[in-house]
């Protein structure tokens, strides 16, 4: 039996997606064309048309984020208009890191109409933007660093 020599190919290195390459685009969950749907709809149209799932629409049904607008002689949920925008608005916000306990103190304040309610929602929401941006900012440093550590033992490989 002998050995075939293979030369090892140039394997290409393929780099990890960022997190904030793969940030889904938040206006895909705000910006559908609604006038061609008829209301009420389904908990599994109202997931379907939200791109998530009927388990999703359940559990922040259970968690009070979202009612449903009537139910059917059957007990089936119908949702309106407004669920479907508040269930796009729930989405939009968790794909930006936000937890539900976060997200539940502005559904609140809109559910009661309470402007200062919103406002100190909004302010929360701020402050949790503005630790991101500091997170990031700090990620940021830390590869730099990481790039420095890289090139001498590049050039080092190199030689």
């Amino acid at each position: 039996m002998t050995k075939t020599n293979i030369s090892p190919s140039k394997a290409k290195v393929r780099r990890q997606p960022s997190y904030f390459d793969v940030i889904p685009d938040f206006y895909k969950f705000i910006e559908t064309d609604d006038q061609l749907l008829t209301f009420p709809l389904s908990i599994s149209q109202l997931a379907k048309t939200a791109q998530t799932t009927v388990h999703t629409v359940r559990n922040y049904v259970a968690e009070g984020l979202l009612n449903c607008s009537e139910k059917t002689k059957s007990g089936y949920g119908l949702y309106d208009q407004c669920a479907l925008t508040r269930l796009r608005l729930i989405r939009a916000a968790r794909a930006a890191g936000l937890l539900i306990l976060e997200i539940k103190p502005l559904l609140q304040a809109i559910n009661a109409e309470d402007r200062k309610a919103c406002d100190e929602a909004v302010r929360l929401l701020r402050t949790k933007i503005a630790e991101k941006q500091t997170y990031l900012h700090s990620l940021d440093k830390q590869l730099c660093h990481l790039e420095q550590l890289d090139k001498p033992l590049t050039k080092k490989r190199s030689v």
